[in-house]
Parts: structure tokens; C-alpha cells; sequence
């Protein structure tokens, strides 16, 4: 018997199965809804996109001030992997149509705007390079003057199993100090840091709950 089949392996449970249809179901009632109050084409589009990009972030932000933000380590009978699971569902629509979300990047200060409904902190004044994927926009950390750089990636979480095979879910804000520069196909982990006025050079990674660059060890006296 392998390693594999000793273990009670955790399978998601119906809450997480179910919840998958939450993107469909959002673009749906908004067609149904634009459809149903009004009667023009350009009526309809405006009920439209307003459907489809507020009230993802607006319902995660009703949701993180009524049960709070998830962090750290989560399993599936917690209250917090549940927040943290409708939360990305929320946000399954922009990750599968990354189209919406560079459309309002080309409008200076309104992607910092939107990010701030989610509960995000992105300066206006910060560079978002073509192609980045933020995977948890209600938990990030970019101060004024950083740049990301083209296809890099900020994860705020990463899922795992532990030794009894249990699902377990690690959330934290990966940070972007000011000045700083991620370069481009980069990837920070949850919890990760990119300290202020720092590059971190094209394809490398920072692991979760590391920083760049990396402290030196303080040698014994």
C-alpha cells in the first residue's frame, strides 16, 4: 500500500463543490437583469459591466466587515476557509476573463480604485505591468512607486495537505514595499515581501512568508 493510500485523503466537502457555480451564476443574473430593466442596447451594456465588476468586490467587502479577513492557516470546518472560498469565487470570473481586469488598468487610477472596493491596497501611483495575475485582491500590499512587472504573480494563497491528509488552505497578504520592482514573470507567495527600493529580478520567486532580499544571518558574538 503506498504512502498515498495509508492516509485518509480529505475530499472538498459540498459547500466547496457547490460554490463553483457561483461565477456562472453571477454573469448570468447580471444578462438576466440588464435584459429585464432595459430596454436599449447601450442601457443594457452600462447594467451590464456595472453588475459584472461591483458586485464581486463590494459583496467580498460586506463579507470581510461581517465575519472578518482570512488568514492563516484554514481547513474546511472553519468559518474562515468559507469566507475565504466565496471570496475566490468572487473573483473566478477575472481570473478566467483576465481581459476585464487590463481593461481597467488603462485608465489611470481607477484598477487602485477597484482594488480598494475588494479591500486591497494599491497606490495610484504604482505601475501594473501587462499580464499580472492577482489571485487574491482583497489581500495586497503595493506601495507608491512600485512596479509590476509584466506576467508576475501575487498569490495571498497557497493550499496544501498536512500529514493526516487534510485539505488546509494558507492565506496571507504578499507585499510590495514602495519604489520597489518586481520584475517581470515573477511570483511572490502569501506572506511574501518585497522590501522598498529592491528589484526582484525576472523569473525568480519569493517563497511564502520569505522576503527579498533576504536578511543576512547575524553571526554569534
Amino acid at each position: 500500500m503506498s504512502d498515498a493510500e495509508s492516509l485518509h485523503l480529505e475530499k472538498p466537502r459540498a459547500f466547496s463543490l457547490w460554490l463553483n457555480g457561483l461565477p456562472f451564476l453571477h454573469l448570468a443574473s447580471g444578462l438576466g437583469i440588464a435584459l429585464g430593466l432595459c430596454d436599449t442596447l447601450s442601457g443594457r451594456a452600462w447594467v451590464l459591466v456595472a453588475w459584472v465588476y461591483l458586485l464581486p468586490p463590494l459583496a467580498s467587502r460586506l463579507m470581510i466587515v461581517a465575519l472578518g479577513r482570512p488568514e492563516g492557516k484554514l481547513s474546511q470546518d472553519m468559518v474562515a476557509y468559507r469566507v475565504w472560498w466565496v471570496l475566490t469565487q468572487w473573483q473566478i470570473i477575472f481570473n478566467r476573463l483576465p481581459w476585464l481586469e487590463e481593461l481597467l488598468r488603462l485608465v489611470p487610477g481607477l484598477y487602485a480604485l477597484w482594488i480598494w472596493l475588494w479591500g486591497g491596497r494599491l497606490s495610484p501611483f504604482a505601475y501594473v505591468g501587462p499580464g499580472v495575475l492577482i489571485t487574491d485582491r482583497y489581500a495586497i500590499r503595493i506601495g507608491r512607486g512600485a512596479i509590476l512587472g509584466m506576467k508576475s504573480i501575487l498569490a495571498g494563497h497557497l493550499v496544501i495537505r498536512d500529514e493526516a491528509g487534510r485539505w488546509l488552505v494558507m492565506v496571507a497578504t504578499p507585499i510590495v514595499e514602495s519604489e520597489a520592482i518586481l520584475g517581470g514573470d515573477t511570483r511572490l507567495g502569501p506572506g511574501a515581501v518585497l522590501r522598498a527600493g529592491h528589484t526582484l529580478p525576472t523569473g525568480r520567486r519569493i517563497k511564502p512568508f520569505d522576503e527579498w532580499p533576504r536578511r543576512k544571518p547575524v553571526d554569534d558574538a
